[in-house]
């Protein structure tokens, strides 16, 4: 699927785990080249975590979710904008 979206990078402070694929993210940094607007919170939804160059599907509850991200600074590459829920994939 193409979007225009499809590249743009935000980064923040991840305030709340929502599910054991998504969070609320505290929109801190954009880079420049983006093409979408961003407010100061954005829900995540998880598409692959990048740990290695194949990438993985997240595999982990809530629990392990916010064990590992919250509070901590992530940087997210955009593939679009849920059209449902408003959330960022």
């Amino acid at each position: 699927m193409s979007d225009k979206l499809d590249g743009d990078g935000i980064g923040g402070a991840v305030l709340e785990i929502l599910t054991g694929n998504a969070f609320r993210l505290l929109v801190s940094h954009t880079r420049k080249d983006n093409v979408g607007d961003y407010g100061k919170t954005e829900k995540i939804i998880m598409g692959l975590i990048k740990d290695s160059e194949e990438g993985q599907r997240p595999e982990q509850t809530r629990e392990d979710l916010e064990r590992a991200l919250k509070g901590k600074f992530v940087t997210c590459k955009v593939q679009h904008r849920d059209t449902k829920t408003d959330a960022l994939v």
